[in-house]
């Protein structure tokens, strides 16, 4: 089975979209007969693998060059993209199958899988700036008229998708993703000194993941924080970790006293090695995003032990169910009391950090990258073509 892959999003510190291409075709590349070609924003490369550090400076390298002649990046990085893989892909064409797993897809005459994670560009696009809207608003409707198949990673963009582009559900395919391996409870040992390279200790604070952004709603997470009894907020500091994004200054503002005292701490981006512990030496996680097309940083923290608050939003039901406390995104006092009950509550703290421990254990990345392979399977027996190597 030959498969052809948009592997760009590697190039970057891995966000949501990074961590699906990775994670996902990670675990494809172990599964027998099925032979990958990922492209790497100039060139493809055989099997999976990341980009070398070299590799992504001398694109982004090639972006700042260009970029003095025309004063804009993400339509120049799109221009140069769709004309170097339209001009790859040809030689594929006849029997490979091209997974795009970035909402829209690349020139391509061969079948196409479209991955489509969330809907939020068009449910909420005050949640996004506006170049980005107009972009997805204009572009994905010939990807997804184009797609053989759409993936979606929760049964709310699934619906979302059929409510938005009355898509037919035989056309749909739903594959759930997971929690990596390496999110696991670890004793405070472990923890110890890669907690210490960020002045943290195991079960000192309370965690929160996600880029700094208007849909993470992190605005009322503040704000609920703020009212704590102050003594519990200098046991307990709220840690953010997550690359700045848009529009931020508002939260910023509200978090700006505690940033000050030190009771709210702004990691910026963590090293994806550091993840794991910050995660499992967190004492709860709190996650009141206004949407999502998946959620995986609860589906994190539920894999490290820590008990789980999040918004009862789109896919975060999916993904959490019963295994942690569910909060309206818009109620800041609903949000205290919960982030009160976690810190405070001992037993129901513990009684969540095992349901989620068990919750967690029922998504694999090995059954998403086996059922993501099965909707390859019959799009290319569907069309004639050979899924042999």
């Amino acid at each position: 089975m030959n498969i052809l892959v948009n592997g760009t999003s590697l190039l970057t510190p891995l966000t949501g979209i990074g961590q699906y291409v990775y994670r996902l075709f990670s675990a494809m590349s172990q599964l027998p007969d099925t032979r990958l070609q990922l492209f790497y924003g100039a060139r493809f490369s055989e099997g999976f693998h990341s980009p070398s550090p070299g590799a992504s400076r001398a694109l982004h390298g090639a972006y700042r060059l260009a970029r003095k002649i025309i004063p804009k990046p993400r339509t120049l990085r799109q221009l140069i993209q769709r004309r170097l893989f339209s001009r790859q892909a040809r030689k594929f064409a006849k029997d490979h199958l091209y997974h795009e797993p970035n909402f829209v897809a690349l020139p391509y005459d061969g079948p196409l899988v479209l991955t489509i994670h969330d809907l939020s560009c068009f449910d909420l696009p005050e949640m996004h700036p506006k170049e980005r809207v107009k972009w997805m608003q204009r572009e994905m409707p010939a990807s997804i008229a184009r797609a053989d198949r759409i993936i979606v990673i929760s049964e709310a963009t699934r619906q979302a998708l059929c409510r938005w582009f009355d898509v037919p559900k035989e056309k749909i395919g739903l594959t759930q993703l997971a929690a990596d391996a390496s999110f696991h409870p670890r004793s405070p040992a472990e923890l110890a000194a890669p907690l210490g390279r960020l002045g943290l200790s195991p079960g000192g604070y309370l965690l929160s993941v996600g880029t700094l952004e208007p849909r993470k709603n992190l605005a009322i997470l503040f704000a609920a924080y703020s009212g704590l009894p102050a003594a519990l907020r200098q046991r307990y500091p709220l840690v953010v970790a997550g690359l700045s994004g848009w529009h931020q200054d508002g939260p910023l503002k509200i978090a700006a006293p505690l940033v000050r005292s030190g009771e709210i701490r702004l990691l910026g981006y963590v090293e994806d090695a550091l993840l794991p512990f910050l995660y499992a030496g967190a004492t709860a996680f709190a996650y009141p995003s206004r949407y999502e097309g998946f959620g995986l940083p609860p589906l994190e923290a539920m894999a490290s032990g820590v008990p789980v608050i999040v918004s009862n939003r789109t896919s975060l039901p999916e993904v959490v169910g019963d295994a942690g406390l569910m909060v309206d995104p818009d109620d800041v006092d609903g949000l205290r009391q919960g982030l009160r009950q976690l810190l405070e509550n001992t037993d129901e703290a513990l009684r969540l950090s095992h349901l989620g421990l068990e919750r967690a254990a029922l998504f694999s990345w090995r059954r998403c990258a086996e059922e993501t392979r099965e909707i390859y399977r019959q799009i290319l027996e569907g069309r004639g073509l050979s899924i042999e190597n």
